[in-house]
């Protein structure tokens, strides 16, 4: 019994032993760690597109923000003000309140440290009014000055002064009429007295106060605004230029030429800014573009112009009749106005005169006796108010074939019968070869060819020096 017990404990041990021994052959499956989430991509920087922002009480300005890099994972952001009631920001526009500095910071939210500014400057509104009548605001054309306001109709009417300073705005009455705005030798702007582009903020609406110049160097400066759409209907008015309260005007020198353009809607610059023969359009006129102002810049004249679209010597194109021929609205301050000009307020040494397109709008019944005998008795006119003054007759550049012809042979005939030593007269062809913009009108290449030609014919006949 012993013995068998024995080898049982013997047989048990060794089976025992080879099982642990499999066991230690047989490899332990690999041990895995749970899956890694990678570090989220933070903001390193952030930047506003303006570093600094000067302005008047009132302006705005938007403002772009970036945040680097471009997959952070919180590219979120906040607005402080320093003093809030000199500046403040609404969804990424700043508006100015208040003369005054302070700074504006774009802040990561992500991490406060992370931040970027924006200087802000606000200047005082100019507020000091100089009245149009002042004697140091010079004005060219055909304009009624009285205790408030100037009022003229013809393109070409400009008013200008030199001031010191930073800033000038001006009050005009807020009717659609467009206006070419020079400051020094920047490049000129347009602005619309019936919009709010350019408006001075919180200005009085009748008068409204329009920006001419803002943010220039102090020290002496120019401005020079010119009418440059067509003023019939609308009624512009100017009531004076606005300056800093310790700015002063200066009357500019006197400029030694001066000039007077009779005509029609090529010389009101009609249809200049475009180039697609669209229909008219106050917004697409600029007296500015055309031959006339060219001429008068060259020469560094004084600028005088009678013109109105669709006008006629003998009748209007189509026969208009809301206002008259020229030769019944020549010696009235302006189309619709009851009171005549005083031609003593301005002699020109050079009268342009370029009618008779809208009298040959239809040749079927185009009349050249009635035409001639218009033209002379204008001229009779004319002469009466400038009997010194030189004379250049024009054509063009939208007349053609028969109606071409038979203008010019007319005009040559004026000009041989009507030139003395006294008045000398002058005739020249304006060409088409730059294109046309409204209406089959010349465009602004077009007119500034009109405007190369004539200024080089006048320095070849030694009519203007």
């Amino acid at each position: 019994m012993k013995k068998h017990f024995f080898l049982l404990t013997i047989l048990g041990i060794i089976g025992f032993t080879g099982c642990n021994k499999d066991t230690d052959n047989v490899q332990p499956e690999e041990q895995t760690s749970p899956e890694e989430t990678p570090a989220p991509v933070v903001v390193e920087t952030i930047g506003c597109d303006i570093e600094e922002f000067c302005a008047y009480s009132g302006e705005t300005k938007g403002v772009s923000v970036t945040l680097l890099p471009d997959d952070a994972e919180d590219k979120s952001f906040q607005w402080s003000v320093l003093d809030e009631s000199i500046a403040t920001i609404e969804d990424n526009v700043i508006t100015t309140h208040s003369v005054g500095k302070t700074w504006i910071y774009a802040i990561a939210n992500a991490d406060s440290k992370i931040k970027d500014s924006i200087k802000i400057t606000v200047y005082a509104n100019p507020q000091k009014l100089v009245s149009v009548s002042d004697e140091k605001i010079h004005h060219e054309g055909r304009i009624i000055i009285d205790s408030e306001s100037a009022q003229y109709l013809y393109p070409g009417t400009s008013f200008s002064t030199e001031f010191t300073g930073t800033a000038i705005s001006g009050k005009f009455n807020p009717v659609a009429a467009y206006y070419w705005v020079e400051v020094d030798d920047q490049e000129p702007f347009k602005i619309c007295t019936s919009k709010k582009n350019n408006r001075v903020p919180n200005s009085e609406q009748n008068p409204a106060t329009f920006w001419l110049a803002r943010g220039l160097e102090d020290g002496n400066h120019t401005v020079r605004v010119t009418l440059c759409s067509e003023g019939l209907y609308k009624n512009p008015k100017f009531y004076g230029f606005v300056i800093e309260d310790d700015a002063e005007l200066t009357k500019p020198a006197e400029k030694s030429v001066k000039f007077e353009f009779i005509g029609n809607s090529i010389t009101c610059g009609y249809g200049t800014e475009v180039t697609d023969r669209s229909p008219f359009n106050d917004s697409t006129s600029n007296f500015c573009h055309s031959f006339a102002y060219k001429t008068t810049k060259e020469f560094n004249a004084e600028c005088m112009v009678v013109a109105r679209s669709g006008i006629g010597v003998y009748r209007n194109y189509g026969n208009q009749a809301d206002f008259g021929i020229m030769p019944d609205v020549y010696e009235k301050s302006w189309l619709s106005s009851s009171t005549t000009w005083d031609f003593s307020q301005y002699t020109p040494d050079v009268v342009f005169i370029n009618l008779g397109t809208n009298d040959v709008w239809n040749m079927d019944t185009f009349s050249e006796d009635d035409f001639e005998t218009s033209f002379r008795n204008f001229l009779n006119t004319v002469i009466s108010h400038y009997p010194n003054s030189k004379y250049v007759l024009l054509t063009g550049c939208m007349m053609n074939g028969a109606g071409l012809s038979k203008v010019k042979a007319i005009l040559n005939a004026i000009q041989t019968d009507y030139t003395t030593e006294s008045h000398p007269f002058y005739r020249f062809d304006f060409k088409t070869v730059a294109g046309t913009g409204a209406d089959w009108h010349p465009c602004a290449a077009q007119q500034d060819k009109m405007g190369t030609d004539l200024i080089k014919f006048l320095k070849d006949n030694n009519i203007v020096q």
